[in-house]
């Protein structure tokens, strides 16, 4: 198994089309063919909503969506807010989620499937999906210098490791997101499927399927993998292969001052540890613990809007504005 996050760079061809617009935006659905190397069948387009301001472009933003396919609908609603203020904003859709489900699978699955070379397929597809949109966002001339990448659970770990790659970015704004794959795997409500297919005699390799035997490896090895730099993680065959996957090995190679970490006390997806472990290795950042849960904030993306609009010095009397306007949709295709 080898995992390197690399690609090709070159010209993207893509193919884009006005799907509705707003009083000061239009939104676009973005298709281009994945420069990944490995695409599992049915992911090999890359597809993300593009939200244009049609006045003065002051800033951008990429966001990316957790696990699944439930809590795009909410990040979607981002998009218009944010380009009322001016700040051109990217919603990707991640490989093996949404309308990019492999075939014979569901929304989010593989990125945990107890499988390494499956994992390894799809956390490396994920990576370089995101890179390569912010190349044909920069490309295209939309990729301001005043920018931040927003994750939000499965969209912050992908982060981690596209912060400790690219230096392009302005700002990173990690939301509700965690680490330790160990934990996620053997802890989570989101993996009961792996727990099931564990007490059905699913063979693993790599100790998977052993979660004391996975916790100790993990713990006797992680102190020196957070001190490796960013190839040595990939290319060290003495530690555990989750580690070059894993957001909490890449933690220590970020520029803090360009973090915000934002953990959820009542989260109860993410293991308590797992959350834990990846807030202490952002040490540094403005890291924050909100009294809201894994999912209960996602209606009101109001105020996390807000504050991405704080983090790129838009005018507040702007931003206010932009939150509060209410937008009629319009179809351009009745036009």
């Amino acid at each position: 198994m080898i995992i390197n996050f690399s690609y090709e760079k070159k010209y993207i061809d893509y193919v884009s089309g006005y799907i509705f617009k707003g009083k000061n935006y239009r939104c676009s659905y973005v298709r281009y063919k994945s420069l990944y190397r490995n695409c599992a069948p049915g992911t090999d387009n890359v597809e993300f909503y593009f939200f244009q301001p049609k006045g003065e472009v002051r800033a951008s933003t990429l966001i990316l969506h957790g696990l699944g396919s439930r809590n795009i609908k909410f990040l979607l609603w981002l998009g218009p807010h944010l380009a009322n203020a001016g700040v051109s904003t990217s919603i990707l859709i991640l490989p093996g989620n949404y309308t990019r489900v492999e075939d014979n699978s569901m929304s989010g699955r593989s990125y945990l499937y107890p499988d390494m070379d499956i994992m390894f397929q799809f956390w490396e597809h994920g990576v370089i999906d995101t890179l390569t949109t912010i190349d044909l966002l920069e490309q295209q001339h939309f990729w301001k210098e005043n920018n931040i990448i927003v994750g939000y659970c499965l969209g912050g770990m992908i982060s981690t490791i596209i912060g400790a790659i690219d230096d392009r970015i302005n700002h990173l704004l990690f939301m509700t997101t965690g680490g330790h794959i160990p934990r996620i795997l053997h802890q989570s409500p989101a993996t009961v499927f792996a727990r099931r297919m564990f007490d059905k005699g699913f063979e693993t390799s790599f100790h998977l399927k052993d979660r004391d035997k996975l916790y100790k490896i993990y713990d006797e090895q992680f102190p020196k993998v957070k001190t490796m730099a960013f190839d040595e993680i990939l290319s060290n065959e003495e530690i555990h292969p989750l580690f070059k996957i894993d957001p909490i090995s890449y933690a220590h190679l970020l520029d803090m001052k360009k973090v915000t970490f934002i953990d959820a006390y009542f989260d109860s997806t993410l293991p308590i540890q797992s959350r834990k472990v990846l807030y202490k290795e952002m040490y540094g950042a403005n890291r924050k613990v909100l009294p809201i849960s894994h999912v209960n904030w996602l209606p009101f993306g109001y105020f996390l809007a807000k504050y991405v609009l704080h983090k790129l010095n838009i005018n507040a009397k702007v931003a206010k504005k932009a939150l509060l306007t209410r937008e009629t949709i319009e179809n351009p295709l009745e036009k």
